[in-house]
C-alpha cells in the first residue's frame, strides 16, 4: 500500500487500523512520525554504520520517543531493513511514474527515451537519499543478504522493459527480448552516469549528464532501432 493510499484509507502500512482513523489529521501525524524516523535512521545508519547507530540516537534525531520508534518499526534490525526497502521502493515508484509519463504515447523514440532517462537522472540518480542508500548497500550487504536480494530483484529494468516491449510491438523498435533491451539501455545510460559520478558521490554537470545520455541512447538505437523499410 502506498503512503497516499494509507492517508486515503485511514490504515497503517502494516495493515492494522490506526486509532482515530476517521480523523485525517491523526493519520497524517502518524505518517509524519513514520517518515521522520525513516529519514533520521537513513542518515545515521549511513554516517555511523549499523552497529554504532542506536535506537536512542534515531529517536532523538527524529524528535520522537524510543517507544515510538519501536511501535513503528519494531527492533533495530527490522528498522534498518524496512527503512532501506521503503527508501528504495519510493525511488522505484518515482521511476515508474516517470517512465509511464514519458513512454506511454510515443511518436519520436529518441526524443521520448531522452526525456525519460534525463528526468530519471536529474530527479532520482542525483537524489541525496540514493547516494546514501548506495553507500549503505555497499557497506552493510555482507552482513544483510536481504539487501542484495532487494537490490537485484527489485530493480528498474522490468519497469523499463514494459514500454520497450510495446514500442517493439508497434514497430518503433526492433527488440525481440524487451528485458535484454532494457538492460542494455540502462547500462548505456544510467550505468555510464553511475560510473562517471561514482554512484552519485561526484556531481556531474547538466551538460556532461546530457552528453552521456545522448551518446548512450544513440548507441541503443543503433542496436535496437527498426530496420529501414
Amino acid at each position: 500500500m502506498t503512503m497516499q493510499n494509507v492517508l486515503a484509507s485511514g490504515s497503517r502500512p502494516d495493515g492494522h487500523d490506526h486509532p482515530g482513523t476517521g480523523d485525517r489529521y491523526l493519520v497524517s501525524g502518524w505518517q509524519r512520525k513514520h517518515a521522520a524516523i525513516a529519514a533520521a535512521a537513513l542518515v545515521l545508519f549511513a554516517r555511523d554504520g549499523y552497529e554504532r547507530t542506536s535506537v536512542d540516537a534515531i529517536a532523538a534525531e527524529a524528535g520522537v520517543s524510543k517507544r515510538t520508534v519501536y511501535s513503528h518499526y519494531g527492533d533495530k534490525e527490522n528498522l534498518f531493513l524496512l527503512v532501506l526497502r521503503e527508501t528504495y521502493d519510493t525511488m522505484r515508484d518515482r521511476v515508474r511514474d516517470i517512465v509511464d509519463r514519458n513512454l506511454r504515447d510515443v511518436d519520436d523514440v529518441r526524443q521520448a527515451l531522452t526525456a525519460c532517462v534525463s528526468e530519471i537522472v536529474r530527479s532520482i540518480s542525483r537524489a541525496p537519499e540514493r547516494a546514501t542508500l548506495v553507500r549503505l548497500v555497499i557497506s552493510e550487504a555482507p552482513h544483510f543478504p536481504a539487501i542484495l536480494d532487494m537490490w537485484h530483484n527489485r530493480g528498474i529494468v522490468p519497469i523499463i522493459a514494459e514500454p520497450l516491449a510495446k514500442l517493439a510491438a508497434s514497430g518503433l523498435l526492433d527488440a525481440e527480448d524487451a528485458a535484454l533491451a532494457a538492460e542494455h539501455l540502462s547500462a548505456l545510460t544510467f550505468g555510464q552516469v553511475n560510473n562517471k559520478s561514482m554512484m552519485g558521490t561526484v556531481q556531474l554537470s547538466d551538460s556532461e549528464a546530457d552528453r552521456i545520455i545522448a551518446s548512450g541512447i544513440a548507441a541503443f538505437l543503433r542496436a535496437y532501432g527498426p530496420a529501414p523499410r
